[in-house]
């Protein structure tokens, strides 16, 4: 089902600058064109229709614009006479070039929370340096490094690159896997335990100019009756096994 229909838009951008010490402003008429496209059952009321709007604009420059301030005036008029606002509660928010509906062509809002695993749909690779871990109590040899192997094995069997730092930075999302290992500590009684978030790049749904590394996939683990026999180090390794589990999931969702 498609809608169409033409608005005419008075001051769509005023152009400010300062002259001699004056303050100058210039106006700009425009005609936009709203295209409204709805796909889905039942629309335009079904709360399954989802709905979609295009806009084509173009500068409307006449010769003697007192008209166009006439025409205002009586629109003005009219709607004060049915009781309603001079500014259209659906007027399309064209001249706000930032505002997401714009950017995007439809309101993000309105999608609905996408699944934990459709975070790693589409990653090419991950940087990753864990080489500094600190190494539990009674460990001989460089824990930290040789837990990176053990990683980056696992990671290229799954089709998982690992990027550099540069590498990650110029990547879409700019993906790093970070990995926390607290240690035993016997005084205190608490036992070890591992928290891994992978970090990436985010928009805000409400402002799309507000952009974040969030954390968009977790995986924690520890001492389990599951694994009775595990150590630290494999507790880690857990996290790269959960890691490609979901990521080959992802894939072929």
């Amino acid at each position: 089902m498609r809608r169409i229909r033409v608005l005419l838009v008075s001051v769509c951008w005023v152009l400010w600058a300062t002259m001699a010490g004056a303050q100058q402003t210039q106006e700009r008429f425009w005609v936009l064109w709203e295209h409204i496209e709805q796909t889905g059952s039942n629309c335009p009321n079904a709360s399954t229709c989802n709905e979609r709007r295009t806009y084509a604009s173009r500068l409307f420059n006449p010769q003697n614009r007192e008209n166009i301030y006439r025409l205002f005036g009586m629109l003005d008029f009219q709607a004060a006479v049915r009781g309603q606002k001079a500014d259209h509660p659906d007027a399309p928010r064209i001249c706000q070039h930032h505002d997401p509906e714009v950017v995007l062509g439809f309101d993000p809002e309105v999608l609905p929370l996408s699944e934990k695993l459709d975070a790693l749909r589409g990653l090419k690779g991950v940087a990753l340096d864990i080489t500094r871990l600190t190494a539990p109590q009674g460990y001989e040899g460089n824990f930290g490094a040789k837990l990176q192997v053990a990683f980056e094995e696992r990671f290229k069997q799954a089709g998982i690159a690992i990027l550099s730092e540069e590498e990650r930075l110029n990547a879409p999302g700019q993906p790093k896997l970070n990995i926390y290992f607290s240690n035993t500590n016997r005084a205190t009684g608490c036992t070890y335990s591992v928290f891994a978030s992978l970090s990436q790049t985010v928009l805000l749904t409400r402002n799309l100019q507000i952009k974040r590394a969030a954390g968009t996939w977790s995986f924690s683990t520890g001492p389990s009756q599951d694994f009775p026999n595990a150590v630290e180090y494999d507790a880690i390794l857990r996290v790269a096994d959960a890691f490609v589990r979901d990521f080959k999931m992802a894939q072929t969702k």
